[in-house]
């Protein structure tokens, strides 16, 4: 199933020793750094706390578009009556029963805590849109990179963008 590979290579690559390391770029100022790191924490902690309307808001419209369209196509493969997109799109906004299957199988695979408390953060590359994130789990020698984009109200997570290699 493509979602236990993406979910796979995530974990792979956010833990591995031999993440890719981006060289940071000039220094954003405060105000810019706690929102870019707030937003990538919100990501983690709604994980953890199973608030999957608030993991959905922190993330990307690329994002967002991206689970849609595989959860759809995963909805078709099994033979069930196909769902509109829109409402597949509100039951993940609601974190209706689509939405919870996703996430949990998601979080079956890749635990949130590996981010939050065994890892250290740090600002990498920077820009007027789109950050990154360095995130190293102890032990590792180089850290994962969370590609930030600044959106409509704030910074968003790019999960897509970051994971996924399309």
């Amino acid at each position: 199933m493509r979602q236990d590979a993406v979910i796979l290579a995530i974990a792979a690559f956010l833990f591995s020793p031999g993440a890719f390391r981006a060289e940071a770029g000039p220094p954003p100022d405060t105000l810019a750094v706690h929102s870019i790191l707030d937003a990538a924490e919100t990501l983690f902690r709604t994980m953890k706390t199973k608030d999957y309307p608030a993991t959905w808001r922190v993330l990307t419209g690329k994002s967002r578009e991206t689970i849609i369209s595989e959860t759809d196509d995963a909805i078709r493969r099994t033979g069930a009556p196909p769902f509109p997109k829109e409402r597949i799109r509100e039951d993940f906004a609601a974190g209706g029963p689509i939405s919870r299957e996703y996430w949990e199988a998601f979080l079956r695979r890749f635990d949130p805590d590996d981010a939050l408390e065994k890892s250290r953060w740090q600002m990498g590359a920077w820009e007027k849109d789109r950050a990154e994130v360095l995130i190293t789990r102890q032990g590792a020698d180089r850290p994962a990179v969370l590609r930030m984009f600044r959106e409509g109200d704030g910074w968003k997570a790019g999960l897509v963008e970051t994971f996924w290699g399309h």
